[in-house]
This record gives structure tokens, C-alpha cells and sequence, in this order.
């Protein structure tokens, strides 16, 4: 039931909120903001970009694939950069059997850290 309710949402808000045209790749920091405006320290989505095309960290995308794997038939909620000295990929998924996960993977290389 809550599935369906998320998705029913989703579809309410892809058509009340304008699409920007985007890349697949900034489309997937796109909810990130300025690291010195917010104290966990998020990226920019230019920020993020500048990162990835130095090499400095992996595209999310290459992240929420693995996440996918690791948890089949889960839905990806939301996606966070985070910086610092350590910078971190967060990812929100709803697993299968219901259950809120957050999956905390290494931005420089894509490794999974943790999950909570």
C-alpha cells in the first residue's frame, strides 16, 4: 500500500513540477546544495559536475546501481552528496518488504560503506 502511495505521489509531482532538461548524470546530484550554506556540507550541482569530470569522485548513478543490486526490487527515494574530508554518497531507498534504508557509499571510489 505505501508503494503505491509513493508512486502515486511520484506521478502528481512529475506533473506539477517543470522538468529542467538535464543530463542522467546531474539529474543525479540535482538535490544537492552549496557546501558553505549547509552545515552537512552538500555539494552544489555544479560542484558535484566539476568533481566528477576531475575524477575527484564516481557519477552517482554508478552508486545507485550498486545499491540496486545489493536490493533488488527497492526504489531509490532520494540521493545526497555529501563533502568533507571523506565525501559520501547517501542514498534513500524503500526496500521490497517495506522498510526505509539509508546506504552510505564512499563518493571517491563507489564502495558501500554502511547502511542504516
Amino acid at each position: 500500500m505505501m508503494r503505491h502511495l509513493l508512486i502515486i505521489a511520484g506521478a502528481f509531482a512529475s506533473v506539477l513540477v517543470p522538468l529542467a532538461t538535464v543530463s542522467d548524470a546531474d539529474a543525479s546530484v540535482a538535490m544537492v546544495q552549496k557546501q558553505d550554506q549547509d552545515p552537512r556540507g552538500r555539494y552544489t550541482p555544479n560542484e558535484a559536475r566539476d568533481e566528477r569530470q576531475q575524477g575527484n569522485i564516481v557519477p552517482a548513478l554508478r552508486v545507485i546501481n550498486a545499491v540496486r543490486q545489493r536490493y533488488p526490487g527497492a526504489d531509490v527515494l532520494d540521493a545526497e552528496l555529501e563533502g568533507g574530508a571523506a565525501p559520501r554518497y547517501v542514498i534513500k531507498i524503500l526496500t521490497s518488504d517495506g522498510r526505509r534504508v539509508d546506504v552510505v557509499a564512499d563518493a571517491r571510489n563507489g564502495r558501500i560503506l554502511y547502511e542504516r
